[in-house]
């Protein structure tokens, strides 16, 4: 059987060799291989308040992309609006016989509402006038936070709100048979 006669200070290097060369293999093996990541880059090519896309040349201004917010906004409630009042102008059926017709409808698309009149007027055998109008309110309201201010009373944040009455109409001619 083979005996071992270490003294306490070389058991207390050997260790503290084991436990130095474990930590350096485990720095080696786990060092995070990824760069810092720079989040905001002023751009002041521009002036105040420009900064860069991350990962791009883009130099881009907040208060714009604040303004590109409102303005798409009120396009898609202006479309949806003017969905609602080309759906409630429905020509009205005209009855052999007669020499008038009028119909009322009221439409919501999206979330908007709007109101048509429709008429029509026999002028001769199957020869038909129609017009119509509708009326829609266009209105919505957009918050962000894209451009928050801190002041003394607290956080400040851009909204925009509209209400808007458009107004559509049509005329033609209607020939059955």
């Amino acid at each position: 059987m083979w005996k071992f006669n270490i003294s306490g200070p070389q058991v207390l290097r050997r260790r503290l060799r084991a436990v130095l060369a474990a930590a350096a293999l485990t720095l080696l093996t786990s060092a995070p291989s990824h760069a810092a990541v720079e989040y905001v880059k002023v751009c002041s090519l521009y002036g105040a308040g420009f900064f860069y896309i991350p990962g791009t040349d883009t130099c881009m201004n907040a208060n714009q992309i604040l303004a590109d917010q409102f303005a798409l906004a009120r396009q898609l409630t202006r479309a949806s609006t003017g969905s609602a009042m080309a759906t409630s102008l429905v020509n009205p059926w005209l009855p052999h016989g007669t020499n008038y017709a009028i119909s009322t409808h009221w439409a919501v698309f999206d979330g908007q509402h709007a109101v048509g009149v429709a008429g029509l007027v026999r002028l001769y055998g199957n020869l038909a006038f129609s017009a119509g109008v509708a009326v829609g309110l266009d209105q919505g309201r957009l918050g962000t936070t894209s451009t928050r201010t801190l002041t003394e009373f607290g956080v400040v944040i851009p909204a925009q709100s509209w209400s808007d009455i458009r107004v559509l109409g049509r005329i033609g001619l209607q020939y059955s048979w």
